[in-house]
């Protein structure tokens, strides 16, 4: 479905899962779900908690995937043949590559309000996670931390390395490098060196396809790593001004308050 206006449209793509569903013993419609994003969240769990072997097909034992990904799960059954569910969830490399690509990690937008800089930086997020799998030698020891806590002050984390890397993801809409790092990002940057690197992606446009625009943007060079803060603004290769002042009372108007 889409929004025109203030109506509901069906989609080819709709129209076709409505109508062809039956015939692929529900596959289409279990694409189509995937595909959306509304099990983002799940499918990004059942990959951190699963193994991938030789085949590229992924392995996960029974009870992680159901408590981690329930209703994923009950989806995957759709694919009979390429999914097998038993003491163990078994999932044929070609079901994996739909669940562990781009468009299916990406959470759906804010909402009807639609949050810009929140879809903005979901999707930068998304990408720098996509491209940390993608050369990582472990997929599975690349997490998506910021999804379940947004305070640790870095985004994702790769424990391909050792000491792990934390990664801050900075997008854009501009090409231009430009961003902003809160109080506890840039204490996390200072404290951890070079094991703590920024990614910046630039020029994403929110309408554009996931997947073509991450092979786009991929193609182009992004993310630009800048890894080690502190000694980047030391060499002058990146510069850094405060943006908020903290404004208290000094002297003994500090010590009291306002007189009746």
């Amino acid at each position: 479905m889409e929004v025109q206006d203030t109506w509901l449209k069906v989609t080819k793509a709709g129209l076709k899962v409505a109508t062809q569903d039956h015939q692929s013993g529900g596959r289409l419609l279990g694409l189509a779900l995937i595909r959306s994003g509304l099990f983002a969240s799940q499918a990004r769990s059942l990959l951190e908690v699963s193994e991938i072997d030789v085949s590229r097909s992924l392995v996960c034992p029974r009870d992680l995937a159901l408590t981690f990904a329930p209703q994923l799960t009950g989806i995957l059954r759709r694919f009979a043949g390429s999914v097998v569910l038993t003491d163990r969830l078994t999932v044929a490399a070609d079901v994996v590559a739909e669940i562990s690509d781009v468009w299916s990690l990406l959470p759906p937008t804010a909402g009807p309000d639609f949050d810009y800089r929140k879809d903005m930086g979901n999707r930068g997020e998304l990408y720098s996670y996509q491209y940390c799998r993608l050369a990582a030698d472990d997929p599975a020891k690349v997490r998506w931390v910021a999804r379940d806590d947004e305070t640790l002050g870095y985004d994702i984390e790769d424990a391909n390395f050792a000491p792990k890397r934390m990664i801050e993801v900075k997008a854009s809409g501009d090409k231009s490098v430009r961003f902003f790092l809160s109080r506890n990002e840039w204490g996390m940057a200072h404290r951890f060196g070079d094991c703590y690197e920024i990614h910046f992606w630039g020029g994403i446009s929110l309408k554009a396809p996931v997947k073509d625009e991450f092979d786009k943007l991929t193609g182009l060079g992004y993310p630009l790593i800048f890894r080690g803060l502190e000694s980047m603004l030391a060499s002058n290769q990146l510069s850094a001004v405060p943006t908020q002042y903290l404004v208290t009372r000094s002297g003994a108007s500090e010590r009291t308050g306002p007189t009746e």
